[in-house]
């Protein structure tokens, strides 16, 4: 009797210790799982400390995208107010994945939520990681200045139905080329603009033969690309990484009118590229 008393209370004081040790882990919080904050009036931003490559909202009551001109801030707004809780996932250049869950609050207590190493001690921000070089100030600053500027290259342009489409001008600064266009509405119906597109291309396309596009995405935009109104001119200018391109190819701008068919095209040579201002 005294054998299994023993072996008994042994047993019983086994098993609490390991429902205690099941317990304390359980109540463990996990370290790779962070919370946040959003709201329906207010915009929160996260700031990682590398490029941001993938984004998947485990709900669509959240609203995600990366700063326009930043690589590594993600932007977050409430789709309505008072959703229930849900997720966010997030993939970095470094490799890494970073796991968040998402409740609503009318006040958040943070707006910016530095993204950085669990073992990195200060509270500083991340730098921002621009696309560029240049900040979207300078950016505007030196777009400014171009549309000012006389017209450097005549005859590239298009015209049809009372709609025109010119090249005035190409500049450089630093890492970032500047092409300013000239667009021209002498009808009496607004021109919406579809989209302008930028695409590499051969000069020359032999029937039967493949030819490859790789589209060119402008880092910033200055003027308004939506829409030309009836009987004005309108100056835009489009930022983009700077490149050239080989002699047997050309680059390509299209511009598609909105539910119309008013759409034109340049074509633009490397030698052309290559002569491009330098702006200070």
């Amino acid at each position: 009797m005294l054998y299994f008393l023993k072996h008994g209370c042994i047993e019983w004081l086994i098993g609490s210790i390991l429902a205690l040790c099941t317990i304390e882990v359980e109540a463990q919080p996990d370290n790779h799982v962070q919370s946040i904050e959003v709201t329906f009036n207010k915009t929160s931003s996260l700031v990682f400390p590398t490029v941001i490559k993938s984004v998947d909202r485990g709900s669509r009551d959240v609203l995600a995208q990366k700063a326009k001109g930043v690589e590594n801030v993600l932007q977050l707004k409430a789709a309505r107010p008072g959703f229930t809780e849900t997720n966010l996932t997030v993939i970095t250049a470094d490799g890494r994945i970073h796991h968040f869950t998402v409740n609503y609050s009318k006040e958040p207590v943070a707006q910016v939520v530095n993204i950085g190493d669990d073992d990195n001690a200060d509270d500083d921000l991340q730098k921002l990681i621009f696309q560029s070089m240049m900040t979207e100030s300078e950016l505007e600053k030196y777009a400014s200045q171009i549309v000012n500027i006389k017209r450097s290259i005549r005859f590239i342009g298009e015209s049809k139905h009372k709609i025109g489409l010119s090249l005035n001008g190409i500049y450089i600064r630093d890492n970032i080329i500047f092409y300013h266009f000239r667009i021209s509405n002498s009808s009496n119906i607004n021109y919406d603009i579809d989209f302008l597109r930028f695409f590499v291309q051969d000069k020359a396309k032999v029937k039967r033969t493949a030819s490859q596009e790789v589209d060119m995405k402008p880092v910033y935009v200055y003027g308004d690309d939506q829409q030309i109104v009836a009987n004005t001119v309108q100056d835009i200018v489009y930022a983009l990484e700077k490149f050239t391109i080989p002699d047997a190819k050309r680059l390509h701008i299209e511009m598609f009118e909105k539910n119309g068919g008013r759409n034109l095209e340049l074509s633009i040579r490397n030698k052309t590229i290559v002569n491009a201002k330098l702006i200070k």
